[in-house]
C-alpha cells in the first residue's frame, strides 16, 4: 500500500514537471516566435507614397489607419482610424519617413530634437533607423546612427545613411536589420522605387534624374536637367526645374515627353491617388498660397492663402501645415473644404 501511495507521489511529480517544462517552453516559443520578424509575400511591397515622402513622410495611411507625427506633441508617432477617430500615440519618438504596412511601422528616429525631454537625454540611441509593431510594441532598432529619408520597398529598407566621415549615403537593409549594404556614395533620396528601379536626382556631379536597381547596379540616366524634388505616379517623374525657377514639370519614366506643369517657383507640391489632382505650394513672394492642379482641365484652385509646408496625402484627405509646424489643417478631397485640426497630446 505504502508503495503505490510512493509510487502514485512519484508521478504526479513527474507529471507535474513535465507540465511545468511545456509551459516554460511555450512561453519561449511564443517570445521567439512573437520577436521573429515576419516578411511580406509581395516583393513590391511600398510602405508609404512617393509625395508623402518628399513631403517628410509625416502622414502613413494602411489597413484602414493612418500612422502620423503629432505636431502638437512634438512629431511624436501617432496612429488614428482612417475617418480621424481613435487617435492614440504609439511611441515617445520625434517620427519622420513614416513607412507602414502589414504588422510593421518603419521611421526616422529624431530624439535629439525633443525639447527637455529626460527620456531623450539619457537615451542611447537618441537617432536611427527603427521599426515597430503597428501595437506601439516590439520597438527594434535597425541602424543607430543619424538617418533622413527612408522608403519600404519589399523586404528592405531603402536609406539615407550617415557616416560620421563620408556624411549621408544610399543603403538599403533588410526589415529584420541584416544585410546592411551600401549602394551609391552620394546622399540619393530614394522616395521613388517602382518594378526594381531607385528614381533619384544627382548631387554629387550632377543634378539629372538617374535610376539604379534596388540591388544597386545599373544606373543610368533618365533626364539631363536640373532637377531637385522628385517623386513618381504612375507612368510620370515629377520634379521640380531649377533652371526654370524651381517650376513644376513632370517626365515620363523613360526620359520622354518633359512637360511643365506649373509656372511658377514653388516650395513643394504633392499628387493625389486618382493621379489627376496636383497640390503644390507657391513661394514666389506675390502669389503665396496652396494650390490644387486638376491635370484633366488644367484648372487651378486656390485652396488657402499663406505658407504651408508638409503635404501629405491619404485616400481622402490632404494634411498640411504652418510653415512653422505650429497648425495642421485636414482638406477633404472629395467635399473640398479645409478645416485646421488639433490633435492632443496622449499619455
Amino acid at each position: 500500500m505504502v508503495s503505490t501511495m510512493k509510487k502514485t507521489l512519484i508521478l504526479k511529480r513527474i507529471f507535474i514537471i513535465i507540465l511545468v517544462i511545456a509551459i516554460v517552453g511555450l512561453i519561449v516559443y511564443t517570445m521567439v516566435m512573437g520577436n521573429r520578424t515576419k516578411f511580406y509575400d509581395d516583393e513590391n511591397t511600398i510602405g508609404n507614397t512617393s509625395g508623402n515622402l518628399l513631403n517628410g513622410g509625416l502622414f502613413c495611411e494602411s489597413e484602414g489607419k493612418i500612422y502620423f507625427a503629432n505636431p502638437y506633441d512634438e512629431n511624436k508617432l501617432y496612429c488614428m482610424d482612417n475617418d480621424l477617430t481613435k487617435v492614440k500615440k504609439l511611441v515617445d519618438d520625434k517620427a519622420s519617413y513614416i513607412n507602414s504596412a502589414g504588422s510593421y511601422i518603419f521611421y526616422t528616429r529624431r530624439n535629439d530634437q525633443l525639447e527637455n525631454d529626460v527620456d531623450a537625454l539619457i537615451s542611447l540611441s537618441t537617432t536611427g533607423l527603427f521599426r515597430i509593431n503597428t501595437t506601439g510594441r516590439g520597438v527594434k532598432k535597425l541602424f543607430n546612427d543619424p538617418t533622413q529619408a527612408l522608403c519600404l520597398y519589399g523586404n528592405n529598407i531603402f536609406y539615407q545613411h550617415y557616416d560620421h566621415k563620408k556624411g549621408l549615403e544610399l543603403y538599403s537593409i533588410k526589415i529584420d536589420g541584416e544585410e546592411d549594404k551600401k549602394l551609391l556614395n552620394e546622399p540619393a533620396a530614394p522616395y521613388s522605387i517602382h518594378n526594381g528601379k531607385i528614381y533619384y536626382t544627382g548631387w554629387n556631379k550632377d543634378h539629372y534624374i538617374h535610376s539604379l536597381g534596388t540591388n544597386g547596379s545599373g544606373s543610368q540616366v533618365i533626364y539631363a536637367g536640373n532637377c531637385t524634388n522628385l517623386s513618381r505616379h504612375g507612368s510620370y517623374l515629377y520634379f521640380m526645374d531649377m533652371d526654370n525657377d524651381y517650376s513644376l514639370c513632370r517626365v515620363s519614366l523613360d526620359g520622354s515627353s518633359v512637360e511643365t506643369l506649373v509656372n511658377k517657383r514653388l516650395a513643394t507640391y504633392n499628387i493625389a491617388e486618382d493621379g489627376i489632382s496636383v497640390f503644390y505650394q507657391v513661394d514666389n513672394g506675390t502669389e503665396n498660397g496652396l494650390y490644387k492642379l486638376n491635370l484633366q482641365t488644367m484648372e487651378t484652385t486656390l485652396i488657402s492663402e499663406g505658407d504651408f509646408n508638409y503635404l501629405n496625402i491619404t485616400s481622402e484627405y490632404l494634411f498640411y501645415e504652418t510653415f512653422d509646424q505650429s497648425k495642421l489643417y485636414i482638406y477633404n478631397l472629395e467635399t473640398g473644404q479645409s478645416q485646421m485640426q488639433t490633435f492632443e497630446k496622449a499619455d
